[in-house]
């Protein structure tokens, strides 16, 4: 079909011209019959190019007989049906026939107006006019009618039972043949036969009328059967007779046989959106996919018919070009191929925003352009520049406030969320944390239910925005959220947006409680065991202690060290010299009371530097150790050694007194605290016990970055 039309659009006899029915900016010369925008260098009239001045207007044609055709701008109409009467058109068709007639007559003299004289050409037309030649806007009607009936059998294919895919080919059926019919002529060079411009006509709009057809059918059961698949022969047999009225001279003009038809079909489609948006009142997936194709109609026929059509009815010009404005039958079938592909339905408000802001722009453009044609300004050119102008200061700057009142969303401030998401991580789990966080996003997104889900690590959005997905989150578990806003909508980008902000955040809100109590618990566990293990060992020496004064000092001394216990606050980084020195007159002064000889020995390959906590291990452990072995090994003599080499410690403390079993020691804080101590800094204790006493081993890593000189 399409190579058929090629054929009929390039079967015409050609002179290379560029002929336009409109002067050119910037002309200042008065010009007669059709002004010559451009001459090809390789056509029959390539000659015009090497003449002292450019051709400006095409005048006349001249047959070998003399037979003289005087040209006029309305040669060139591009739709017939924009003249006022079946009569006036039936004349434009034998006047393009006699002009295509003279064409193929032969030779031809051409009268050309230069900038201020007048000459004549003769040429050969040629045969055949070349495929380079034809225009974009003949290209873009093919392309438009191809992919019209080509998404229109796709879906069909896939669907071929569905009353709706029918009425979807049909339409595009329908689209081609208008778009084919109107490529040929609307974009010939200067004429046509006119039987085959009568037929091309009568084509074009048989064709518009099927593809209303199709469209009221289509809405008639798509995307809920409104009326039964009978009822579909309505639009056919109405819109049939009035194609039959049309051309039957049952009426005088084409504003009212042809662009009065059309756009009663437009406002039954209209009509006909409406009715299933209020049909898909509970369903908003159903509602969004009849949204993109609902807009997109509405947009791309309502477009034609604003910039074409109406224009006609109302005496007035049209704003484009028809064969460019087929270009917005394109939206119709992208809107369908989206629609089917359920492409981000749930962005559709953002999309239909932004589709009808510019699709706005455009359109008050074009009437500010017609205003100022029609009362101001009689130059096409500034007349634009001006409408455009003002467009550009006063509607694109007012995007982003009609953003925020069509698409407001009730939201709370980011402080108001912050603040309510903190009151569910603060809750506990036991007191109904759960429910706090479904109060939430009720309250957020107020969704028609809420259904348990799989886990997930993030938000997303399923079915199609139909619900929306929250991952596990602390004791919190995964939760699907169906239909937003009570079922009238589905979950857009922004919910998904606000979902992800807000696990976010109550995910480390949680985490970072956790961590509090995590180091509240471990503080505890310290506080407790360097009070056994320090102050028990202590208090325990300075009871032991005969001399009062030195009982005193070694409380003191015990007090400093309890403040330092709960506080943590020593010297972050003691020398590991001076921890050891302390430690010796304090267990060796416990020995000496006890009667118990000491041998203290210390070996070390470096100068070693311990932070607070390796200091508090060490000198616990040793404690402990030196306690243990007063208390229960009755023994007379203690040796002490402390050996470090290849960053690693070494501590043993034995004893020559009564041994025991380790297997069957009694379950104490002790030999406990001392095992969690060096297991806290990756160290392990070994305890040997006999007849001749017992050898506490510790053996302790020092952590990088510990080590080195002081």
């Amino acid at each position: 079909m399409a190579a058929l039309v090629l054929w009929a659009a390039m079967d015409q006899r050609y002179l290379g011209l560029q002929l336009s029915s409109e002067a050119r900016i910037g002309d200042s010369v008065r010009l007669d019959g059709i002004q010559i925008g451009g001459v090809a260098s390789d056509g029959p009239a390539a000659d015009l190019l090497r003449a002292d001045v450019p051709a400006l207007a095409l005048i006349s044609l001249r047959d070998a007989t003399g037979n003289t055709l005087h040209l006029s701008p309305d040669d060139l109409i591009e739709e017939p049906d924009v003249l006022e009467s079946y009569a006036a058109m039936h004349a434009f068709f034998a006047r393009q026939d006699a002009i295509a007639t003279m064409l193929r007559s032969g030779r031809l003299t051409l009268e050309v107006q230069f900038t201020d004289e007048t000459g004549f050409h003769t040429l050969y037309p040629a045969r055949q006019r070349p495929a380079q030649s034809l225009p974009f806007a003949f290209w873009l009607q093919i392309a438009v009618g191809l992919s019209g009936v080509w998404i229109g059998v796709w879906i069909w294919i896939l669907r071929s039972a569905d009353w709706a895919a029918r009425c979807l080919a049909f339409s595009g059926l329908g689209l081609m043949v208008s778009a084919f019919a109107a490529s040929v002529y609307s974009t010939r060079e200067l004429a046509l036969p006119g039987d085959l411009f009568r037929v091309l006509s009568a084509l074009n709009h048989l064709g518009a009328f099927i593809f209303g057809v199709g469209m009221i059918g289509l809405f008639m059961v798509y995307p809920r059967p409104l009326f039964r698949p009978r009822w579909l022969a309505v639009p056919a047999i109405v819109l049939g007779a009035w194609y039959g009225l049309a051309y039957s001279g049952a009426v005088d003009s084409p504003a009212i046989g042809i662009h009065l038809g059309v756009i009663l079909a437009l406002l039954a489609i209209i009509t006909l959106v409406g009715l299933q948006f209020h049909a898909t009142r509970g369903d908003p997936r159903d509602r969004a996919g009849l949204s993109w194709l609902g807009l997109a109609v509405l947009v791309g026929s309502g477009a034609f018919v604003v910039t074409v059509i109406a224009p006609h009815l109302l005496g007035m010009k049209s704003m484009l070009s028809q064969g460019m404005a087929f270009v917005f039958f394109l939206l119709i079938y992208l809107g369908v191929a989206l629609g089917v592909a359920r492409f981000q339905l749930f962005a559709l408000e953002t999309w239909a925003f932004r589709i009808l802001f510019y699709v706005m722009g455009v359109v008050l453009l074009l009437g500010i352009d017609a205003i100022l044609i029609f009362t101001i300004v009689d130059d096409r050119a500034p007349a634009f520049a001006l409408s455009l102008l003002i467009v550009a200061l006063v509607w694109l700057p007012l995007r982003d406030t009609l953003a925020r009142w069509m698409l407001r969303r009730k939201e709370p401030a980011r402080a108001e969320r912050f603040r309510k998401i903190m009151d569910v991580a603060m809750t506990p789990p036991e007191r109904d944390q759960v429910g706090r966080w479904h109060a939430l996003m009720d309250d957020m997104f107020n969704p028609l239910s809420r259904v348990p889900a799989t886990a997930v690590k993030t938000p997303f959005l399923h079915e199609d925005g139909l619900a929306l997905v929250l991952p596990h989150i602390g004791t919190i578990p995964a939760l699907a959220l169906r239909y937003a806003d009570g079922g009238r909508r589905l979950f857009s980008s922004r919910d998904l947006e606000l979902a992800t902000e807000m696990t976010a955040m109550l995910e480390q809100a949680l985490e970072s409680r956790a961590a509090y109590e995590k180091g509240v618990c471990e503080e505890r566990t310290r506080i407790a065991r360097d009070i056994h293990d320090n102050i028990g060992v202590q208090l325990m020496a300075a009871l032991h202690s005969p001399e009062q004064t030195r009982k005193d000092v070694m409380i003191r001394e015990t007090l400093t060290d309890l403040r330092d216990i709960i506080n943590n606050a020593s010297n972050p980084d003691m020398s590991f010299d001076e921890m050891l020195a302390e430690l010796r007159a304090r267990i060796a002064e416990q020995l000496y009371i006890a009667g118990v000889e000491m041998n203290w020995t210390v070996t070390h390959d470096q100068a070693v530097a311990l932070p607070l906590h390796a200091a508090y291990t060490l000198r616990a452990i040793i404690r402990e150790a030196v306690q243990n072995g007063l208390k229960h090994a009755a023994a007379s003599r203690m040796a002490i050694s402390v050996h470090v080499a290849q960053g690693r410690v070494i501590v043993r403390v034995a004893d020559d007194g009564t041994g025991f079993d380790p297997a069957r020691a009694p379950r104490g804080n002790g030999l406990a605290n001392l095992r969690d101590r060096a297991a806290a800094m990756g160290g392990v204790i070994q305890i040997d016990s006999g007849f001749s006493g017992t050898c506490i081993t510790a053996e302790i890593p020092l952590a990088e970055g510990i080590r080195g000189g002081i």
